[in-house]
């Protein structure tokens, strides 16, 4: 059996012509590459380079069920305790265009008995044709397996045990939308493979935040700091080449082992957790995305929609669905 693939295509020409780009964080004058235009409308995307073509969106095909809604765009976001949290989820210019559902999904939660933020992210797997229902079946899955585990030390996590239980759930999530008595675990990757993404965070006394995260997949994690993004965990793998395997590892496999991953958070920086909607075009971070989102999210908490409307930015080639969740140590 082998891995299910993820794989960018371009969108199709399109006879309309698209509003002039906006460069983001342009270059100096002696190393210009075009003229700094005017930006487009609050109700349109940021444009960063080359615009994707402009069209309208698709609604979801019946091919891909009607059973349950799913939204084009997940906004969310508020404070509470030492934690302040900004999150969205948009569909991709791609499925967009071919009435494809928004495959990515995430859940927040933050128990009123504790101060405990819990952040799950996922990326269906774009092979597996009801890969959205995966991705919020692990996402909904693991944040109360989480939240119902008594309060540990974070080094002291049971993350093997948690995607082990989130793979069996999807199995038996597989047999439902299948309307078989029972699946395995081949049927349940071929219709709902996802990866998922988990973090814990807890506040220091210093008024930092210590955070566990593990996963499995290639969604991500970063730590903005200094305007930079520093990779924490996940992200694709590249060969000795220098080439990027399109090939994706979900659940409902789970690896041998799970190393998670520790990192603090001190006020004034961000950890940010999303798919690779969002890694892809980030790159290193220090190109025009990460200039983008280095202006949002640095020194200030943005409002819920700016969020949302940075997230949804259009840049030629980078199609896919994104998700992000935001973390900031609280000041009070």
């Amino acid at each position: 059996m082998g891995f299910l693939s993820k794989r960018g295509k371009r969108l199709p020409d399109d006879p309309v012509p698209a509003d002039p780009a906006v460069i983001v964080n342009p270059a100096p004058a002696d190393e210009a590459i075009g003229p700094t235009l005017p930006s487009r409308p609050a109700s349109e995307p940021i444009v960063v380079g080359a615009p994707t073509p402009a069209f309208e969106a698709k609604a979801i095909g019946t091919e891909y069920g009607r059973n349950p809604y799913r939204a084009d765009t997940m906004i969310d976001g508020w404070s509470r305790g030492p934690f302040t949290v900004r999150a969205a989820s948009v569909r991709g210019y791609l499925h967009r265009y071919n009435g494809a559902p928004r495959q990515d999904d995430f859940a927040v939660t933050a128990a009123p008995d504790r101060d405990r933020l819990i952040v799950a992210v996922a990326d269906g797997v774009s092979a597996a044709r009801y890969s959205h229902i995966g991705s919020t079946t692990a996402v909904r899955y693991a944040t109360q397996w989480l939240e119902e585990q008594p309060v540990e030390a974070l080094g002291d996590i049971g993350w093997q045990s948690l995607f082990q239980n989130t793979a069996w759930m999807l199995t038996e999530r597989a047999a439902a939308v299948l309307s078989l008595a029972q699946a395995d675990a081949e049927q349940a990757e071929q219709v709902l493979a996802t990866t998922l993404t988990c973090v814990v965070c807890e506040s220091d006394a210093d008024g930092a935040l210590s955070a566990v995260l593990a996963g499995v997949g290639d969604s991500g994690a970063w730590l903005l700091s200094d305007e930079r993004f520093v990779p924490v965990l996940g992200g694709k793998q590249s060969s000795d080449s220098g080439l990027t395997s399109s090939a994706v590892s979900g659940l409902p496999r789970v690896p041998n082992e799970v190393e998670p991953i520790s990192v603090t958070v001190e006020p004034g920086q961000v950890l940010l957790v999303g798919t690779d909607g969002f890694g892809d075009p980030l790159g290193g971070g220090d190109g025009e995305v990460g200039a983008l989102f280095a202006s949002v999210l640095a020194g200030r908490v943005p409002s819920h929609l700016e969020f949302a409307h940075t997230l949804d930015f259009s840049r030629e080639t980078f199609d896919d669905d994104r998700t992000l969740v935001a973390i900031w140590p609280r000041v009070n």
